[in-house]
Formats: structure tokens, C-alpha cells, sequence
């Protein structure tokens, strides 16, 4: 095993490289040594705002108003930018950052922040009787932290890249704001706490995560792991990390832990040890689509078989190979996948091994992971994955992503309902003057549709 060997890569050395050739200029920046750079809007004359340690407060315990802390950006406000903050803490409604605010007493543009379950949350904020929130992209991801989050966003036309700590998550593609200035945003009932802002002149590349790499020494499954995959029959799996390697144990059914990674041309790479149980259970490395329903096998057995499945493959006939280690010894596992050829590849402890009956896969490769299933306990080590060129995900309004995240809400029914299925509340006619604030959440209509990983059997279980 190597020690200390766990890393994540989201972003190719193409990129470091084009970043370091390419200086930005700062356009704005603030430590939060003072407030002077802020100027609170004519619609929230009740917050309260204060400066402690580079810290900068706002509270807004109004029952039905905004608070909202602006800053101009200038006659020339950018409309290439990367806008950075963090946001330290928040409690109550929606706070964030609303960037190409447009000019007007109440707020319009987009505003970025978090919400519960660790999602990134794009608002289109508009302003015509009553403030909105739309929640127009959102996202749920792994690299947030229970606090202080440094959000970025990144704009070149209308395409916007977003960060998360460091960490690129998404992309989507929207033309309702150009430019505009930069302010601090909350609803009603809300108190947040804002750390370091900066405004620069350049356009951030954002790539996906290209690879991931786990020797599993340290006794606790790695964040990025993902084990919403389930089956119907017999008791659930264990999954754990203990003495230097992972280990799956079935029970009866099987055991799944998967990586979100968008792969086309890639190697990958694990060992793999056939602990207990019978000789003829699968147990190997899977590719994974959309969900669970797009999977492929390549799988080996403790009595030296092989097979390589994808879905719809029903009863199969493994191949004998006495490459194979099997049952009580290691066997290096390898996956690959050239940029010239529709074929993957099979290897076992250096052996190409023939899969050709596999075919086309016709679906994209969203995940990686690891498997056994039928009554078996398998451990594995030093799992490595390198996807050989950058993959990136855009997300344009009329078109559909193709991810395992949940997609944008859309807001054409008049009923509103939280991720619980339960009515929260109805669009009705607005009020002359009023604004409308609303609980904290996310929420969807009757056309909206939460995408979840598929729970039940899948192709040779």
C-alpha cells in the first residue's frame, strides 16, 4: 500500500498552466476591516450590520423586508469577471451574494449561496411588486464545509462557472443579467456572517474532477464515496475501511460504493481479494450512467472467472483464466479506455482479457466504483482513476444535463412543494407594494422532478 497516497485533481495541468500565463487585475476586495465600502439600500432600513475580527455581520430579524448592503462597482463594472466571498455562517431565510445587480432601489441578478444537505443554490432574484427568488440551478455537493465556504462564480458572456471552496461544481448558461454591480443579500428572519470579497477582470476555467485515488489507510470511507446504491433481497451489505483496505460484504445481495466522475477515455486500477464466500460470486470494479439501471460489470470470481456485463444481460457464462488469482489472493484489476477506440479494456494482474461479446456501451460514464454481490466478502486496495483529457458539464436553460445532480427547479405550477412531497405554498396575485418572503428551502412544482439513484436490482444481481 502508499502511505498518504489519497488526492483529488479537478483541474488539468492545461489549465494551471493557461491560469498562470494569463495575471487578472482585482477590481474590488475586502478584508472587512471596516464597512465603508458598503452601502445599505434604501429597502432595508431595519438590518443591522457590524465589523469584528474581518468578519462582517448582518442581521435582518424583520418579519417582512429585505436587507440588502451594496457595493458599486463603477462606471466600467466588468462583464468578464470572477467574483469570490465567504460566507462564514448564516441562520434563518435565504443570505448570500447577489452579483450583476442591476441598478434600482430593490434588488435584481443573481444571488449565490448554500442552502441545507450541503447544495450550492443560483437564485434569479427579480423585483417587480415583490421580491422573488427563483432557484434556478442547484446542486448538491461534497466539497462544502459545515461552515465558512469560500463560493465563486465566474462569468464570460453568459455562461457562468461555479466553485466551492477551490473545487469547481457546475456550469449553466443564462442571459437575464449582464453586468452589474456586487451586494449582500437577506431575506427575512435571517442573520449571516460575510468574510473576504474580490471582484477580478478575468474568466476562470472550470473543469470537473479528472481523478481520484484512495489507499484506504486511515479507517474511514472517504467523503467522495458514494453508497446510495441498494438491492431488494437479503439483509444490507457492510461497508467499511479497516486494516489498510476496504472491504464489502454482501449478505446475501450485493455491496456498492461508487465516485462521481464523468469518464470517456481513462485508466483505472485497483486491487482486489476474494476474502469469504463462494467461489462462483462476482465481485470486481463497475461503471455507472445516469443511475443504477446504467451500469457495466467487469467482474472476476474466486474460482478464476471473468465476465464483463452491462445492462440487459441476463443469464451469462463466465470465462475460465488462470490469470486469475481468485479466492484468498490478490489480483490487480484494471479498466481501460482509449480515445481512439469505442472498446474498453479488461485487464487482470496484466492480461488483456477477452470481452469482446461486451459490445458498444451507448450511454455516458458518470461514476466508478466497486462491487460484490451473492453472498461474499471482498476487500480492495489502492484504487486509483485518471481520466485522460478534462471533461466539463454545461447546462444550458432549454437543454437537459446529463448528471446524477439534481436538476434546476422549474416554476411553471402554481402549487409549490418541498423534497418531501408536502405543499408549502401557492403563487398567488401579488400585492401592490408588498413584499413576499418566504421559509428557507428548496422547493419544486408539479413539472419538477427530483433524480435520485434508482434503487432495486440491477443487470446480473
Amino acid at each position: 500500500m502508499n502511505r498518504c497516497r489519497r488526492y483529488l485533481s479537478g483541474v488539468s495541468a492545461a489549465l494551471l498552466i493557461a491560469a498562470a500565463s494569463a495575471p487578472c487585475a482585482t477590481v474590488f476586495s475586502d478584508d472587512f476591516k471596516n464597512a465603508d465600502n458598503w452601502r445599505k439600500s434604501n429597502a432595508s432600513a431595519s438590518a443591522t450590520a457590524a465589523v469584528n475580527g474581518g468578519s462582517f455581520t448582518i442581521d435582518n430579524m424583520a418579519g417582512s423586508s429585505i436587507a440588502e448592503y451594496i457595493h458599486d462597482l463603477g462606471a466600467n463594472k466588468p462583464a468578464v469577471f470572477t467574483f469570490s466571498y465567504t460566507l462564514k455562517s448564516k441562520q434563518g431565510n435565504i443570505a448570500g451574494a447577489l452579483f450583476c445587480r442591476q441598478p434600482d432601489d430593490y434588488p435584481s441578478g443573481y444571488l449565490l449561496t448554500t442552502d441545507s444537505d450541503n447544495t450550492i443554490v443560483i437564485y434569479k432574484i427579480t423585483t417587480t411588486n415583490q421580491i422573488n427568488a427563483e432557484p434556478i440551478f442547484y446542486k448538491t455537493s461534497l466539497d462544502l464545509n459545515p461552515a465558512d465556504n469560500e463560493l465563486t462564480v465566474s462569468k464570460n458572456g453568459a455562461t457562468f462557472n461555479i466553485f466551492a471552496n477551490g473545487e469547481f461544481q457546475f456550469s449553466f448558461s443564462d442571459n437575464s443579467y449582464d453586468a452589474g454591480d456586487i451586494s449582500l443579500l437577506l431575506f427575512n428572519s435571517t442573520k449571516a456572517v460575510f468574510g473576504n470579497v474580490r471582484v477580478t477582470d478575468d474568466f476562470k476555467s472550470g473543469s470537473g474532477r479528472t481523478s481520484f485515488s484512495d489507499d484506504f489507510d486511515d479507517g474511514v470511507i472517504n467523503k467522495y464515496w458514494q453508497q446510495n446504491i441498494t438491492s431488494q433481497s437479503g439483509p444490507p451489505p457492510v461497508i467499511n475501511e479497516t486494516g489498510g483496505k476496504l472491504r464489502l460484504t454482501s449478505n446475501g445481495s450485493a455491496a456498492y460504493i461508487y465516485v462521481n466522475i464523468n469518464l470517456t477515455d481513462f485508466d483505472a486500477k485497483v486491487e482486489a481479494s476474494h476474502l469469504a464466500g463462494r467461489a462462483d460470486s462476482p465481485y470486481g470494479v463497475f461503471l455507472l450512467g445516469e443511475n443504477a439501471s446504467q451500469m457495466v460489470k467487469f467482474l472476476i470470481m474466486g474460482g478464476g472467472y471473468y465476465a464483463a456485463l452491462k445492462p440487459g444481460t441476463g443469464s451469462y457464462i463466465p470465462k475460465l483464466d488462470n490469470i486469475i488469482n481468485g479466492s484468498g489472493k490478490t489480483d490487480v484489476l484494471e479498466i481501460k479506455k482509449r480515445e481512439d477506440s469505442p472498446k474498453y479494456e479488461f485487464i487482470v494482474n496484466g492480461k488483456s482479457l477477452n470481452i469482446d461479446d461486451l459490445g458498444p456501451i451507448n450511454f455516458n460514464i458518470k461514476g466508478i466504483g466497486l462491487f460484490c454481490q451473492d453472498t461474499i466478502s471482498a476487500a480492495f486496495d489502492n484504487f486509483d482513476v485518471k481520466q485522460h483529457y478534462p471533461v466539463t458539464s454545461i447546462r444550458h436553460n432549454n437543454n437537459k444535463q446529463i448528471s446524477r445532480a439534481k436538476p434546476p427547479l422549474t416554476a411553471g405550477g402554481r402549487a409549490f412543494y418541498d423534497m418531501r412531497g408536502r405543499k408549502r405554498y401557492s403563487v398567488a396575485t401579488p400585492t401592490a407594494g408588498r413584499v413576499q418572503t418566504r421559509a428557507a428551502g428548496i422547493y419544486v412544482n408539479k413539472n419538477g422532478r427530483d433524480v435520485a439513484v434508482k434503487k432495486g436490482k440491477v443487470t446480473g444481481e
